[in-house]
Formats: structure tokens, C-alpha cells, sequence
């Protein structure tokens, strides 16, 4: 048997599972590390006080996805597993040591070292089966309590894809939680200049060290002229909105940062309320940034591991996911700012409830032990 972390009834308990059946493609995992989101994690548990079916992450229970292929031929003969129907998941990004393969899967041994994404697959539990899709190998240069932020690390970094900001811009990223942190140093890694927005000063601080040239605690008329200075006059070429707000303030305040035909991408959760004016006047895109990238909710590609030809798209998940690792292996993220809490695995009720109650803390991770 193997025990899983889950959200009942607004509380955080362990359950025993049974252990996973590998399918033909998948990789069984036994977890070094798994890494708590708070922001998510919190939001999760509170909405089982009153309703575990709007807890899930896939909130349809037949798992009904919108086709993005033809119907032509059949490709989904697997799909991913049912969640309880008692309780909800939590976790989706962990690394830890190949167990088992199935006899699908040609490049990874029992022993090896990987990290894993998703949140039907790689959740708080001492064992997993992961899609190979939603796996990628781990060097030995780089430590599993680092590669085990492989998920954070992969949505940061599709964030950053959908600005279509390429070396001498400017994007802003609003929010300096880990995402917003994690985006400005790959934003400054590529050569991005970055400006971070928060109200959080000792964030911005840190922000500042990782490599924003600028940073801001409101948006008002002196801090609009600040950005169009640091611009040329034009504004910054894409807005990255990653923090929460119940409201439409957040949304309209990226219009007015924006050069004219710059883009705002969608990565937190945000009030849609767009002022007509201020989105004509900075004749703005707006995009959606989806998770770790091209192939999530998709269970041709995650639960039957059929990949995106990298001539029809070039950064898959499965390949921002590897890219993120590539930059821990290069000294090019640093993880040891954020100074994450390490939690024994046994604790985590007990854990979850202390970190939820420290509203600052910008991640955790579950500690399995060797």
C-alpha cells in the first residue's frame, strides 16, 4: 500500500492507496521530494468545505476534453484516472527514482533519476505511475529537491513563450510569487528585461536580486512614466499577469503599461472586466498561458504518450519540462532564494496546516526520506 496526501472536507489527511498499475507507457516513481504550491494547494482545500467535485482540477467526471484532432481514427485508449469522489488531489510536481517501467518505455531503468508534472498523475504520494510524457530524466548535477520544482519551473517558462518577447524587450510580470519569481530570472537568463509588480516589498527585494531592473508596488501615473523612461516612452512589450485578483484592476492596469500592440498573458486568476478604452488604446493581444504548455489536458498526448512532431510545435510540455532542468543543470535558476520548507512526508497534515497559515511562504517540499 502506498499513502497519498488528499483534501477532505477542508482539511489536509493520509490515506492508504493501493499502488499503482503501470500501463504500457508509463514510468512507476518512488518520490524523493514532492513540492507543495501553496496558492493552489490552499485553494483546493478550502473549496472541499463545501464541494469536493469543484475541488478537481477536471471537473467533468466523464473527463470530456474539446477535440484538437480529427475523429477519423481512434487515439484515446487511455485516459487518466479517476480522482476520489471523497475527497480531492493535491501536489503535481515531484522527483524521485524510476521503480518500474512499462514495456513501452525505450530510455528510462529502474534506478534512474527523474522529475515528474500533473496533477491526475504526479501528486503527493510514496508511489506513482507517471505518463513517460510527463517524465524527464534528472542529471546528477542537479539535486532532486531542485528538480522536483520541474512543474513551477515548466508553467514559468510557457509564461514567458506566449509574451513573444525575444532578447532587448521588456516584459512586466505581475505578482512575485514563485511564478512571477521564477519568470524574471528566465525573462533576465534570456536576456528579457523584467519589471515586477507587487505589494509585497520584501518580494520585490528579492525580485531585484534575481534580475528585475524594476519594480513596482502600485500602478499610478508616476509609475506608468517610470516604465515609459525605462521604455524609450513606448512601454513594456508584454504583461504577465501571475497573481490572483477578485477584480478586473490587475487586467486593465496591463493595458496601460503596454506599448501599443504589445501582449498580456493570462497565468493567474483574475477578474475578466476589460475596460474597452484602456485594450483598444494599447491595441493589445490578449492570450491565455495553459500550464506546463502544448499537450497538457490532452490525453492522446499525456496518457498515451503520442508526441507533437517537434516541426509542428516546437516546446511541448514534455520539452519545457526538460528545458528547465537543462537551466538547474546550467546554474542558470536559483532555487535557494526562495528558501522553500522542507516537511517530512508523514507530517503533512500537520504541515499544511501551519503553512497555510503563513500567507508569505512562497513554496514547500514534502520530504519522503531516502
Amino acid at each position: 500500500m502506498a499513502r497519498r496526501v488528499l483534501a477532505q472536507g477542508g482539511e489536509v489527511i493520509l490515506r492508504d492507496v493501493a499502488d499503482p498499475t503501470p500501463g504500457p507507457g508509463d514510468v512507476v516513481v518512488r518520490p524523493r521530494y514532492s513540492v507543495v504550491s501553496p496558492g493552489t494547494e490552499r485553494s483546493i482545500v478550502r473549496a472541499t468545505r463545501t464541494s469536493v467535485a469543484e475541488a478537481h482540477e477536471y471537473p467533468n467526471a466523464a473527463y470530456e476534453w474539446r477535440p484538437v484532432r480529427s475523429t477519423a481514427v481512434r487515439g484515446q485508449t487511455r485516459m487518466p484516472a479517476m480522482p476520489p469522489t471523497d475527497a480531492a488531489s493535491l501536489g503535481y510536481s515531484l522527483a524521485g527514482t524510476v521503480v518500474e517501467v512499462g514495456a513501452d518505455v525505450l530510455d528510462l531503468r529502474p534506478g534512474d533519476r527523474v522529475a515528474c508534472s500533473g496533477s491526475q498523475c504526479a501528486y503527493h504520494c510514496d508511489l506513482v505511475a507517471v505518463p513517460r510524457n510527463l517524465t524527464v530524466p534528472v542529471p546528477a548535477s542537479v539535486s532532486l529537491e531542485a528538480a522536483a520544482h520541474v512543474t513551477l519551473g515548466a508553467v514559468a517558462i510557457e509564461a514567458l513563450r506566449r509574451t513573444s518577447c525575444v532578447f532587448g524587450e521588456t516584459v512586466a510580470v505581475f505578482g512575485t510569487g514563485m511564478l512571477g519569481l521564477l519568470i524574471a530570472q528566465l525573462a533576465a537568463s534570456a536576456g528579457v528585461y523584467v519589471v515586477a509588480l507587487d505589494t509585497n516589498t520584501e518580494r520585490l527585494a528579492l525580485a531585484t536580486d534575481l534580475g528585475a531592473v524594476a519594480t513596482l508596488s502600485a500602478v499610478g501615473d508616476e509609475e506608468l512614466s517610470r516604465v515609459r523612461e525605462l521604455t524609450g516612452g513606448f512601454g513594456v512589450d508584454a504583461v504577465i499577469v501571475a497573481a490572483a485578483d477578485p477584480g478586473s484592476t490587475l487586467v486593465n492596469a496591463a493595458f496601460d503599461l503596454l506599448r501599443p500592440g504589445g501582449r498580456v498573458v493570462a497565468l493567474g486568476d483574475f477578474g475578466m472586466s476589460i475596460d474597452r478604452k484602456r485594450f483598444f488604446a494599447a491595441q493589445a493581444t490578449f492570450v491565455p498561458s495553459v500550464a506546463y504548455g502544448p499537450g497538457r489536458y490532452d490525453p492522446v498526448y499525456e496518457e498515451n504518450n503520442v508526441d507533437l512532431p517537434v516541426n509542428a510545435v516546437r516546446w511541448t510540455e514534455n520539452r519545457n519540462m526538460a528545458h528547465f532542468v537543462r537551466l538547474l543543470a546550467e546554474g542558470r535558476v536559483d532555487l535557494a532564494a526562495m528558501r522553500a520548507a522542507r516537511v517530512p512526508f508523514a507530517d503533512a497534515p500537520r504541515a499544511y496546516r501551519a503553512l497555510f497559515e503563513e500567507e508569505s511562504l512562497l513554496t514547500a517540499v514534502l520530504d519522503f526520506g531516502d
